[in-house]
């Protein structure tokens, strides 16, 4: 009956310090976990009709047989043992107040840094926005000069054009004119050799009648030198017509040149006229262009500025947000107050480790949103539909499911070969039960199933992780043989005295596949170093409680 007193004041006072494993069963665990589970903070779901599942009920009659002989043999040790406990819980209280105080300051000067960077931000990006308006300002001030260069161009080209179009048709009426004048000119020609034929023919009319004359009338000098000198000015005249026929074909050969001159230049302007309304068109593709770059910054500008703008009622946002957290910065003094104050710090314990916990699931949660959906929440002014936010919380569930699944999978394959690996090791063995041991110091001193037993534990994952370290701690646990649970039973009962071992346990020996969160992932390997620091026998043991 002592030694089960003992026992269970054993597991009173070290059950903070100990590895649970080494107190209960695993099957024990899994008998006590839901309702532990049921005080771990979750997210409120939302009524959408689903019936919360039913926890199974926690076999307790052995821990009441027990209770109820502790009763019977001292009441006053309970009494006191309350006492006892409910002063380290004050202390702890205390202490964590403590530590929550100070946590919470360094949030609040972490949030009052992180509010300073944001403005600082705030204000880079204010002058980044200043410097880029003002680079497409400038950017769109040289696009508007290119287009009014552009224009400019355009329309000098346009005068040119209607200048050589106006000088083709100024060309084209002297063309016209000129050939007037040739035809003119060639109606005249053919009058004088008309009339040159004519004096010819009268000349030789004449000659012929001075030929008659002379020979008929041989005395009528008179008339023969009238007649010659009738015929000299008709030869002088048909050489003035020769002359002047001689001009006229020299002037329309030059009029014929001059045509074919005209005709060139005609052409060369067409083709030329043909090369300006190209290049006008290409002048007038780059403006359009131009115009389309400059329409872009200008949207691209406006884009900046509304970006701006959000980005500032974001900042003013977030600035009343600090201000009202900071006005609300209260110290709590009154009785009411520090309640208030506890059941506020309390909630905020179970988010951090709500939060942690999501986090180790592969969820991460910005905790300024989270902070955001607290305050809207008190304040009845919720962003989103209750439909939406359930949808939200079931597809969490779901990713924190399939997270844990993979986690799992990844925690069992790294147990697994943590092992291999160990197995491989000299002097390792398989207890019948199914963990692995070696005994590092096999000590002296027999160990009998009735003997007090005192132990330090220190339970640890593959990864190398500490769960618990009574060593470090300073505490151990001191109970019958009997009272251990059956594995650790079954590796101490191969110890004597100042004996140690390590132990690979698998999960299924362990926490199996719920683990003990947050600590423990579901599916660990769990990997303990255990050390007897002293083995009496009972009677050794009563005269000590003496």
């Amino acid at each position: 009956m002592k030694s089960t007193l003992e026992s269970l004041n054993a597991i009173t006072n070290e059950v903070d310090e100990a590895p649970a494993l080494l107190l209960l069963t695993p099957s024990q665990l899994d008998a006590v976990r839901p309702s532990v589970e049921q005080e771990v903070a979750k997210p409120a779901k939302r009524s959408s009709g689903k019936k919360p599942s039913e926890s199974s009920p926690v076999p307790v009659t052995e821990l009441k047989k027990l209770q109820a002989k502790i009763n019977q043999l001292n009441t006053t040790v309970s009494l006191q043992e309350q006492e006892l406990k409910q002063l380290r819980k004050t202390v702890q209280q205390d202490a964590k107040t403590r530590t929550e105080a100070d946590r919470l300051k360094q949030n609040l000067q972490e949030n009052l840094k992180s509010t300073e960077q944001m403005q600082r931000e705030l204000a880079a990006l204010k002058e980044k926005n200043s410097k880029n308006s003002g680079q497409l300002q400038t950017e769109l001030d040289k696009s508007q000069q290119q287009s009014a260069l552009l224009q400019k161009q355009l329309d000098a080209l346009a005068q040119s054009y209607n200048e050589n179009t106006q000088k083709s048709k100024e060309l084209l009426v002297e063309l016209d004119e000129s050939r007037k004048k040739a035809q003119e000119t060639e109606k005249a020609l053919a009058q004088l050799t008309k009339q040159a034929n004519e004096k010819e023919q009268k000349t030789l009319m004449l000659q012929k009648q001075l030929d008659a004359l002379a020979v008929t009338h041989t005395g009528k000098n008179s008339e023969r030198d009238a007649l010659s000198e009738q015929v000299t000015q008709s030869k002088k005249q048909s050489e003035a017509l020769q002359q002047q026929l001689a001009l006229l074909t020299k002037e329309k050969t030059e009029k014929d040149q001059q045509l074919v001159a005209i005709k060139q230049q005609l052409d060369t302007l067409q083709l030329s006229d043909s090369e300006k309304a190209k290049s006008t068109q290409a002048l007038q593709s780059a403006l359009d262009e131009s115009r389309k770059q400059s329409m872009e910054l200008q949207n691209q500008l406006i884009a900046l500025k509304e970006k701006a703008g959000e980005q500032q009622a974001e900042n003013g946002a977030l600035q009343q947000q600090l201000a009202t957290l900071q006005k609300a910065v209260v110290e709590p003094k009154t009785e009411r107050e520090i309640r208030d104050y506890a059941i506020g710090s309390s909630l905020a314990e179970d988010m951090l480790a709500l939060l942690k916990e999501k986090a180790e699931n592969g969820i991460e949660v910005d905790n300024r949103l989270a902070l955001a959906g607290v305050q809207d929440t008190f304040a009845g002014k919720s962003k989103l539909p209750h439909e939406q936010l359930d949808k939200a919380l079931d597809a969490t569930e779901a990713a924190v499911i399939t997270n844990e699944k993979q986690r799992k999978l990844k925690i069992e394959a790294e147990g697994s070969r943590y092992v291999e690996q160990f197995k491989k090791q000299n002097q390792v063995k398989k207890d019948a039960i199914g963990y692995f041991y070696r005994i590092d110091k096999l000590g002296k001193g027999k160990i009998e199933d009735n003997s007090i037993v005192t132990v330090v534990v220190k339970e640890s994952l593959v990864n190398g992780k500490v769960i618990k370290d009574m060593g470090a701690a300073g505490t151990s646990i001191k109970q019958p043989l009997s009272s251990y649970p059956p594995m650790f039973r079954s590796a101490l009962s191969k110890l004597q005295n100042n004996g140690s071992m390590t132990m690979v346990v698998p999960p299924n020996l362990a926490y199996g596949d719920k683990g003990l969160p947050p600590d423990i992932p579901p599916g660990s390997t769990m990997v303990y170093n255990v050390k007897i620091l002293n083995v009496m026998a009972p009677a050794d043991a009563a005269a000590s409680v003496r």
